[in-house]
């Protein structure tokens, strides 16, 4: 098979030309059959084909050979990269530029290869092969190129539409939000607290915090019991969850007991109220570094079971004012 060629590939991969080329015979498609025999004297090639005639050939500079061709001067030159060579001859020079199929002449066509599947053929018929592969590129590049740009126009539009979806909800939400001012709370909270004879600064630490969680992790999504698993927290048979599920419930009872029911229009203020009373009494128990890393907890905590409610945000941002905490939220938290 490797007589002809068939199945070996130049330097880029391709079916090499379809011929025989050997030391004296060579046989090719459009050349036939002819003998060669070539020597090298004093840097001097000399040639002799049956079919060509003699050739005597030498380098006179880098990339640039003269020779005489049965009497016939002959000046060769190649300089330059693939996609822009500078050919030289004697009747002029002429630029190419490679191609994965051969070689365009852009001065003279004439000149131009066109190589597939190891036929090559050279001329007016290769520049015009040259040209209709030319044409394919460019129309796949296009398509390319569009499919390219639809995609980037629906990515960007998509991503316009999310964002302004989260620019609504983002408003709608801040529409939603009751709004309580500080001063208002407070005093509806210590209010409560009063009438029901509790002092919250004489509660213990630990159970200023299980009200807070019952009341911004169970009430502030609507529900009655607290439920560690869906709160985050870990290992609900461990001991100091257990302790912690046991006073959240305990502490839970007694914020019922403070609370109008649900459905009053006075709810959510005095829920607020009564967690912003809890959250200053549990301020003045712990050490400054605690208060961030409980609200911090607290939030989690919230976030564990879906997003934060309404009424859990109003409740968030009322105990970082009680802690002193400046908390910055994301519109995706």
């Amino acid at each position: 098979m490797n007589l002809l060629n068939i199945g070996e590939t130049d330097s880029e991969g391709r079916q090499k030309r379809i011929e025989h080329h050997g030391k004296y015979l060579r046989a090719s498609r459009t050349g036939g059959v002819s003998l060669r025999a070539q020597t090298r004297v004093a840097g001097v090639n000399a040639t002799a084909n049956t079919s060509q005639g003699v050739r005597i050939s030498t380098k006179l500079a880098k990339n640039t050979q003269v020779a005489l061709q049965n009497g016939r001067f002959v000046l060769r030159g190649r300089y330059g990269p693939d996609a822009a060579k500078i050919n030289l001859s004697k009747s002029g020079v002429s630029v190419s530029t490679k191609t994965p199929v051969g070689a365009i002449n852009w001065l003279k066509p004439g000149r131009s290869s066109f190589k597939m599947a190891g036929i090559q053929l050279r001329g007016k018929k290769a520049a015009v092969l040259q040209g209709i592969y030319g044409l394919v590129v460019a129309a796949v590049a296009l398509l390319r190129f569009a499919l390219w740009a639809v995609t980037a126009v629906v990515a960007f539009a998509i991503t316009g539409v999310q964002w302004l979806v989260a620019r609504r909800q983002l408003a709608a939400a801040k529409e939603d939000r009751p709004g309580f001012a500080l001063a208002e709370v407070a005093a509806e909270g210590e209010a409560r607290l009063e009438d029901h004879g509790i002092d919250p600064v004489s509660e213990p630490a630990r159970d200023l915090l299980a009200a807070l969680t019952h009341a911004v992790v169970v009430l502030g999504r609507g529900e009655t019991q607290f439920d560690p698993a869906a709160a985050g927290v870990a290992e609900p048979e461990h001991a100091a969850a257990h302790a912690l599920a046991t006073d959240v419930r305990v502490t839970g009872e007694q914020l019922a007991a403070l609370l109008p029911a649900p459905s009053d229009e006075a709810y959510p203020k005095a829920l607020v109220g009564v967690a912003h009373a809890l959250a200053a009494a549990y301020a003045d128990k712990v050490e400054d570094a605690f208060l961030g890393e409980t609200l911090l907890a607290l939030d989690d905590a919230c976030l564990a079971g879906g997003p934060r409610t309404v009424l859990q945000e109003e409740m968030i941002d009322m105990l970082a004012a009680a802690f002193g905490v400046d908390l910055v939220m994301g519109e995706g938290s």
